[in-house]
């Protein structure tokens, strides 16, 4: 499935794939999908595309841009016993110490390569001072960027009955 959507990906930015028409009669099986180019904002493909969603892990997309706008690569990040012991049991991390220190670049390595949830809240905390803060900063830029149907509590996307947003938010970010 990933091949044809990647070829179909293709096509439609090589514009060999009529857009929307084709595009439209294509059957997404995820509960929401959104396809636009990014250039002119046009949507190309939406399926529930404004229908709010837990996101789970692209979550660290708006933790990592926040980290990217505030912070230089080279800045060291000391990870608190809340980011390391506050992660849920069981969930992606890096098994990061209390104490132990990181660059932002490395960092963001393993927040977007390895999904480490409790570097993405260490990286909260650090740009923040505290992840409800740092929380509080993802909606407001969210809202810059025009997002109507996003909310975060954290910046891992562990899941939260308020922490939501919607493909199309998500394109927007």
């Amino acid at each position: 499935m990933r091949r044809i959507t990647a070829f179909l990906a293709f096509l439609l930015i090589l514009g060999l794939l009529p857009c929307p028409v084709r595009a439209a009669q294509l059957d997404i099986g995820g509960k929401s999908a959104l396809l636009m180019d990014v250039a002119t904002g046009t949507v190309l493909y939406e399926k529930n595309a404004h229908k709010p969603q837990y996101p789970a892990s692209i979550t660290k997309i708006m933790t990592t841009l926040l980290a990217i706008e505030n912070c230089s690569m080279g800045e060291i990040v000391t990870f608190s016993h809340d980011a390391v012991f506050g992660i849920e049991m069981g969930s992606s991390h890096i098994g990061i110490d209390e104490g132990e220190k990181l660059t932002i670049e490395q960092s963001l390595y393993a927040i977007m390569l390895a999904s480490a949830n409790e570097v993405s809240w260490g990286v909260g905390e650090h740009v923040a001072a505290t992840l409800s803060d740092f929380a509080d900063m993802m909606n407001a830029r969210a809202k810059e960027l025009g997002c109507l149907n996003t909310h975060f509590t954290n910046a891992s996307g562990l899941e939260d009955d308020n922490h939501y947003t919607s493909a199309y938010d998500m394109c927007l970010i």
